[in-house]
């Protein structure tokens, strides 16, 4: 329980830290443009290759815009939350806030993973809105109508594989955080470059098949690319709910594993970090 109550009280310092300052409304309302960015730069590119005589036919068209747009929105969606656990410990420290949570040895994990949940939580309503942004513009600048299917199942699958991909995403997180307990400066570089190389190899814009080996063989065991296959079955007709099944239990097991190597690599950076004492490194 004191676990639980460490991770709700997180939940709104996050909260607090991202909306504090404004109301809910104009904080997501910013919080969009940049995923709604992402995911119009990845469609623009396909449609002016498209207009520029490729070989995608235009019955192919529709069905690759909708495959582009989920992914390039899922991606963003994963990058926004993943890298908040090395946010708080750069702010933390710079702050003096983090050596305070420091102080416990067990209360640095519930803070990370409550400032994680927080950032998911908006994170979802944010790319949801720019995915329904980037379907209606798309719609009106290209003419194509997207085949997707949105039924009351397709969304509620969609949802579960929401949650179950927070696995990993955290994971991911706890394993950038042990890096950020002992950095001193651009703590921010590393999420920078984690997320483009995620987006390459997570299956985000294009099959990892066509990335050579063993590159591909590295994208087929991220638990990211499960999970974004898995929401592309339920809301494209490129699979069925027992694809939808298959690649959710792969991303569940690859998120726990992920995940607790994550936690148990901040563990090891956290005692290592208490016997040099390195958290009270100001950040640059």
């Amino acid at each position: 329980m004191s676990y639980l109550s460490s991770i709700i009280a997180s939940i709104r310092v996050g909260w607090s830290r991202d909306f504090g300052w404004t109301n809910p409304f104009l904080g997501f309302s910013l919080k969009t443009i940049a995923p709604i960015a992402s995911t119009m730069t990845a469609v623009t590119v396909l449609y002016i290759g498209f207009r520029n005589g490729t070989s995608i036919s235009p019955g192919q068209f529709p069905m690759l815009l909708g495959f582009i747009l989920i992914g390039a929105t899922l991606y963003a969606h994963i990058s926004a939350y993943s890298w908040v656990p090395t946010l708080a410990i750069a702010e933390g420290k710079w702050t003096f806030v983090f050596p305070q949570v420091y102080v416990s040895p067990k209360s640095s994990p519930p803070y990370l993973a409550g400032r994680c949940l927080a950032a998911f939580a908006s994170s979802t309503v944010t790319s949801i809105a720019s995915l329904a942004v980037a379907i209606m513009v798309s719609s009106l600048l290209f003419g194509v109508t997207i085949p997707l299917i949105l039924t009351p199942l397709s969304i509620s699958l969609f949802g579960v594989a929401l949650i179950v991909n927070i696995l990993a995403s955290m994971g991911l997180g706890f394993l950038l955080g042990a890096y950020a307990i002992f950095a001193s400066k651009f703590e921010w570089a590393l999420p920078t470059y984690v997320s483009g190389l995620l987006m390459v190899f997570s299956e985000a814009l294009f099959p990892v098949s066509l990335l050579p080996h063993p590159f591909s063989d590295v994208g087929n065991v991220l638990p990211f690319t499960e999970f974004i296959r898995a929401s592309r079955a339920v809301l494209l007709p490129l699979g069925s709910v027992s694809s939808y099944f298959y690649y959710l239990a792969l991303s569940f097991i690859g998120g726990s594993i992920l995940l607790g190597l994550g936690l148990f690599a901040f563990r090891y950076a956290e005692r290592r970090a208490r016997r040099l004492g390195v958290l009270d490194r100001k950040v640059v």
